[in-house]
């Protein structure tokens, strides 16, 4: 495993939700790696809305107080660093005075803490303009998804991502359409993918107050209820199977008010992601409701694992990474299917089942990913090093 070295990653915000990335720089930091984490550069248009308006502030408080709430908890943590960024991408103007601002602040921080033989890693397709500015001894780009057919996406993130593609020294893709898609000219591209912090994830009977009396069986879903969540598909199969019973759990940007009025539908928004296992445990089978779109079909959704860890059936709509399960999951073709399929979960829960997909997510460890994943930057970095010398 790498050790020590100094690695600056472009994410999203630390702590705003458990992204591939931040268990993968909590691997690193267990292992005596410096990680300077620069947070969300701002991959969406602002819009005009109380939720943006509070994003919008709580940035301009980290850019000028540097108040770092990470520092409050006794976990180990990232170096943030909290550059002034416009998010209009779309103006090369904009672009030059983001990458001048994120430069200057991001070596005052580097400088400051005496970094050398840096490793770059983003999965931000704006960074393009970043690569070869810090110093670093190798770049990669780490691509989680395609983050081009967002809602409110920049229009010039696809060709900006392009470049970035051509200029780091390799690429890393979470899934089969993302490395095929975002091929290194340089020969380096890496199929990564997703991990589980399975000891995070085992069941407990120490269930939250929440969902303790909560009628079985329990369908859930835990996670973002953003614009790729299927709500036709949940609300089908709360109507169809009013003897089970449905949990959401997550910050939700979506209208649930049609569910409300349905007596085995409980939501209980957003959740710490320490405390999730006592939320989860309760569930019977765990739901992947997926529209597929140009956003989905790139994604490898990190619950699936998570779901499998807890020894617990997976219904998932027909993603080609959940495809990949299909001996463990139900994998539901369109919604008939999955509304079908939800009641054949529930038996399929005996205990050699279940232990099968609690096997599955043991080999799928964050820490054996961030290994893999590493042996092969360090041997791109060393390849680049050869060459130089040449």
């Amino acid at each position: 495993m790498i050790s020590n070295r100094d690695i600056i990653i472009f994410n999203d915000d630390w702590g705003r939700f458990p992204s591939t990335l931040q268990h993968i720089a909590r691997v690193l930091m267990k292992h005596n790696n410096k990680v300077f984490w620069v947070g969300s550069l701002g991959l969406r248009k602002p819009k005009i809305a109380l939720s943006d308006f509070k994003r919008a502030a709580q940035k301009i408080l980290e850019v000028f107080y540097k108040k770092d709430k990470a520092r409050k908890d006794s976990e180990i943590t990232p170096i943030l660093i909290f550059p002034f960024v416009l998010p209009f991408h779309d103006y090369k103007i904009i672009r030059w005075f983001n990458r001048i601002s994120i430069t200057r602040t991001v070596k005052k921080v580097l400088n400051y803490n005496k970094a050398k033989n840096l490793i770059f890693i983003t999965s931000a397709p704006i960074t393009d303009n970043l690569v070869g500015r810090l110093g670093e001894s190798c770049s990669i780009f780490y691509c989680v998804d395609d983050y081009s057919h967002m809602d409110r996406a920049f229009k010039s993130i696809s060709e900006l991502e392009k470049k970035l593609v051509a200029k780091v020294d390799g690429v890393f893709a979470v899934s089969d359409f993302l490395f095929q898609t975002r091929k290194s000219p340089k020969g380096n591209t890496f199929f990564a993918p997703q991990g589980v912090e399975a000891d995070h994830f085992k069941k407990t009977d120490h269930l939250a107050a929440q969902v303790k009396e909560i009628k079985k069986p329990v369908i859930g879903f835990f996670g973002l209820i953003s614009e790729w969540i299927d709500l036709d598909i949940i609300y089908e199969c709360v109507n169809h199977y009013p003897e089970y019973s449905f949990v959401l759990i997550g910050k939700s940007s979506r209208d649930l008010s049609r569910f409300y009025e349905c007596k085995n539908f409980t939501y209980l928004g957003a959740v710490d992601y320490k405390e999730l296992p006592k939320y989860a445990s309760a569930f019977d089978v765990g739901l992947i409701p997926f529209k597929l779109n140009e956003v989905t079909i790139p994604a490898n959704p990190l619950k699936l694992l998570e779901y499998f860890s807890m020894g617990i059936p997976v219904v998932s709509s027909n993603l080609p990474e959940a495809k990949k399960n299909s001996d463990l999951a139900f994998i539901a073709k369109d919604k008939t299917e999955f509304v079908k399929m939800l009641k054949e979960a529930v038996s399929d829960n005996s205990v050699k089942r279940n232990q099968q997909r609690i096997n599955k997510a043991m080999d799928y460890s964050w820490e054996s990913i961030t290994e893999k994943v590493f042996n092969n930057v360090l041997q791109i970095e060393s390849a680049k090093n050869v060459y130089n010398k040449k």
